[in-house]
């Protein structure tokens, strides 16, 4: 009887794809598609330094930058799909970079496992503009016919994007001015080159805090914890929410147990007291979403930047 029920239990565990190991003691790899030093390599590196105990096995960043972010995207969906080797990302090389480039993939082959936070991008005047506040910057816009200069990172990047959607659903007209990126979108507010600014919370938090900029909108569902007293585009009455969030991907080949595994562990592990020590440190507000929620807003993603690009292609 004993020798039946062994039998039995060895059939059983062999019948079950989940019961192999899973990750494997190799390491899992997660590409960023920009450079070291940015806010999403940072949040990538607080997993790696904490992952091995929650995930079971090394983690590792590799930057591969370049094309726009097609680099890192390319490799990883060619990658052998068993999970050990994911990419973190905003939208732009997911979502924007197809719907303008010919790419090998589209934002249907990606499958979001665990979003580590969001970035709200944010319209800033200096204290000095006429009105600083949304609807003066809106009446001086619409007197000055598109010829009120805008700065903000390239000019089909994420932070670009929310003001782009804000043109086309209203009756405000921009010059924009792209830039290299946050640094240089502020250096040009803060020198007048241009009279207002969009760009990453993130990068705006210390100049706000010391009064050299005001905020007047985000672009976000709700009013960000950093920036608490700055409402909405929604308050205001405009139907635009694009927050940019930064995200870890599989390819949609890699098998959904795998990607449920996956995606548990690596919750645990930026809910570490040590994962959340290190993002105060790097002044990242974490913003964990998995799960339903987190697709859902992936969709929405998809179907908002995809109507904002079709629209300026018309």
């Amino acid at each position: 009887m004993r020798l039946m029920t062994l039998i039995v239990a060895v059939a059983l565990v062999g019948a079950t794809p989940a019961a192999a190991e899973f990750p494997e003691r190799r390491p899992i790899r997660v590409l960023t598609p920009y450079g070291a030093g940015g806010g999403i390599d940072i949040a990538a590196r607080i997993l790696s330094a904490v992952g091995e105990r929650h995930v079971g096995t090394r983690v590792e960043v590799v930057n591969m930058p370049g094309a726009g972010g097609m680099n890192a995207m390319v490799f990883v969906h060619n990658a052998e799909p068993d999970g050990h080797t994911l990419v973190i990302s905003d939208y732009g090389p997911l979502v924007t970079l197809p719907l303008r480039e010919r790419t090998p993939y589209d934002a249907d082959d990606w499958v979001p496992l665990f979003q580590v936070t969001e970035i709200a991008p944010t319209l800033v005047v200096r204290p000095d503009f006429p009105d600083p506040t949304f609807e003066g910057w809106r009446q001086r816009a619409i007197e000055k016919q598109g010829r009120m200069h805008v700065t903000h990172g390239a000019y089909m990047s994420s932070s670009p994007l929310p003001l782009l959607r804000l043109e086309q659903i209203s009756d405000i007209r921009t010059n924009h001015v792209p830039t290299l990126g946050g640094g240089e979108t502020l250096q040009f507010l803060l020198a007048s080159i241009v009279e207002m600014a969009i760009t990453n919370s993130s990068s705006i938090a210390s100049s706000v805090q010391a009064g050299r900029v005001i905020p007047l909108a985000v672009p976000t569902a709700e009013r960000v914890p950093e920036l608490p007293d700055t409402p909405t585009f929604t308050e205001l009455g405009y139907d635009v929410v694009m927050p940019v969030w930064y995200t870890i991907f599989a390819s949609a080949k890699v098998p959904e147990y795998r990607r449920e595994i996956l995606a548990e562990r690596i919750e645990a592990a930026y809910a570490s007291e040590e994962a959340r020590q290190m993002a105060r440190r790097a002044n990242i507000y974490l913003r964990p979403l998995s799960g339903d929620a987190l697709h859902e807003v992936y969709v929405e993603t998809v179907q908002t930047v995809t109507e904002t690009i079709q629209a300026l292609d018309e």
